[in-house]
């Protein structure tokens, strides 16, 4: 459900200026018989009434989409919401470098400190999750072209010019658009799970609006970025299953992942691995297999199976792909298993 008309700040600021410029012209397209309301004036534009109550609440990321279907739909001056908006463009443009290095200074040592690329803890606005998103993707060292090359190799292509509106707040973001970008920068699927977790919860509307479940991202396949990329994504059908049937367990005993990662004696870089659907010794199969105590029996047999199945000697790829990630992550761990 939409917000409700917030009171405005008593100041001047252009961001001020536009809401106020927006509720004035739904005012002056409502009459004593039909009130203009967020709803009417979605249906008419096609922006969401989630976006709308954000425009003339005064929320200083307002798309000139919003602003122009807003004046649209109420016959009002286009010209002087243009003029408005571009204030704000401007005003926001000034703030932007700084706030901007703020948070990739801070994302950046997260990063380093966790060895991941988890969502970066306390972003509470969308313009920050963006700035994160932005920073995300100058950590891993990809151009605007190179993450868009790397959407079309897994399967959800978008354009350089796409990801760049979208990234800068001049497109609204959807679902797709944060799996294609967080596969592409090459986010472990577990921790793809906080970053949508984090969006959704930065608009309550979001989900219902989109009927998007936070599970859909774990299709998404797992690629390394542009210069770091081997010859294969070394993973297979079976050991995506694997991991399929294993997160369903989990969901099925409502057990949290650093608890299954103690149960299974498993660090998380291993378990990010395991749910990527990437090689893992036989023994550590096995382990996570045993470590679903509360999964229902039919998940725990298929788990069995797959586990019985994975029991081989590993492919050329899988091998250089292993031996890399133990001298990165720093994991003793032989080959065999």
């Amino acid at each position: 459900m939409a917000r409700t008309s917030d009171p405005l700040p008593q100041r001047d600021d252009p961001v001020i200026k536009l809401a106020r410029f927006l509720r004035a012209a739904q005012s002056d397209a409502s009459t004593i018989a039909e009130s203009m309301t967020l709803k009417k004036i979605s249906q008419m534009s096609g922006v969401s009434e989630g976006s709308l109550s954000k425009a003339h609440n005064g929320d200083p990321r307002v798309s000139w989409r919003t602003v122009e279907g807003w004046v649209r739909a109420c016959t009002g001056d286009l010209t002087g919401a243009r003029r408005l908006w571009n204030e704000v463009r401007e005003l926001q443009q000034e703030q932007a470098p700084a706030d901007a290095a703020a948070l990739q200074a801070r994302a950046f040592g997260y990063w380093e400190r966790t060895q991941g690329r988890a969502v970066v803890p306390g972003l509470e606005t969308e313009p920050q999750f963006l700035l994160a998103l932005t920073a995300l993707r100058t950590y891993t060292g990809l151009s605007l072209r190179e993450l868009a090359q790397a959407t079309e190799r897994i399967g959800v292509p978008y354009s350089r010019a796409t990801l760049g509106a979208v990234l800068a707040g001049e497109r609204a973001m959807t679902f797709e658009h944060l799996a294609a970008v967080l596969a592409g920068c090459g986010v472990p699927v577990r921790q793809q799970q906080g970053w949508a977790r984090t969006f959704a919860g930065l608009d309550p509307a979001r989900d219902v609006r989109t009927g998007w479940m936070p599970r859909s991202l774990r299709r998404s396949r797992l690629v390394e970025p542009a210069g770091k990329q081997t010859e294969d994504v070394v993973s297979s059908p079976a050991r995506t299953r694997f991991a399929f049937v294993l997160e369903r367990a989990l969901t099925e005993e409502g057990v949290s992942i650093k608890e299954f990662a103690l149960r299974a004696r498993m660090a998380m870089p291993l378990v990010d691995r395991l749910f990527a659907g990437k090689f893992l010794p036989a023994h550590m199969l096995s382990r996570a297999s045993e470590a679903a105590i509360g999964a229902s029996p039919r998940t725990r047999r298929e788990l069995t199976v797959l586990a019985q199945t994975l029991v081989r000697s590993p492919t050329p790829e899988e091998r250089r792909d292993w031996g890399r990630f133990c001298r990165e992550s720093g994991i003793a761990e032989p080959w065999a298993g």
